[in-house]
């Protein structure tokens, strides 16, 4: 059933590795922890450079949601920059990860899917007109990355989404939706499938 997820009521947690915050949006099972879920969705604050944590066998996406950007190693290869202007970076969890703060802190966005348990696909879209967005599929959620509001609607659900903001949507909330953005949005979709 879909519901919206407030930025306001998120909670920090520790890093797994314990050098920095994350802010849990949704998880698979309800109630997992970092060694047991199936998915999670979160954002992080990185306030200083360092290498990723280790999650074998999940895949994961990763997005600049505001800060100036890190500069990725991947694996001891030459580093490449990752700023808001960018697509999602895609890896392995088990990959040797080194972030670099390119000028202060950031924020990020985060998927990670157990390998051999679902499947993921993070895109972003930037707009300022009514778009149609269709829904299939077992799960989706969308995050309003940037941008002031915007509203989703289904018949008589009506959802506003304030910066930060979430809406989850299962198979259940198939069909079309409506999404209106007050002024220009950027919006994340996570869709989630069953492996």
């Amino acid at each position: 059933m879909a519901h919206v997820l407030r930025k306001d009521d998120l909670a920090a947690q520790p890093w797994k590795n314990g050098a920095g915050q994350t802010y849990q949006i949704a998880v698979s099972p309800a109630g997992a922890g970092l060694a047991d879920f199936d998915w999670r969705i979160s954002m992080a604050k990185v306030g200083q450079s360092g290498g990723f944590s280790d999650f074998s066998g999940v895949d994961r996406s990763l997005a600049i949601l505001a800060g100036t950007g890190i500069a990725v190693e991947i694996n001891g290869a030459a580093a490449f920059s990752l700023t808001t202007q960018d697509e999602a970076l895609c890896f392995a969890g088990e990959e040797k990860i080194f972030a670099s703060l390119l000028q202060g802190e950031v924020l990020d966005f985060n998927v990670m899917t157990r390998r051999d348990c679902y499947t993921q696909q993070l895109s972003q879209q930037l707009f300022s007109q009514p778009e149609t967005l269709v829904l299939n599929g077992e799960g989706r959620l969308l995050f309003l990355a940037a941008g002031e509001s915007l509203l989703c609607q289904q018949g008589e659900l009506q959802f506003v989404l304030g910066p930060f903001d979430s809406l989850y949507l299962d198979e259940d909330d198939s069909g079309q939706w409506l999404l209106v953005p007050y002024g220009e949005v950027r919006l994340f979709g996570v869709q989630l499938n069953k492996a």
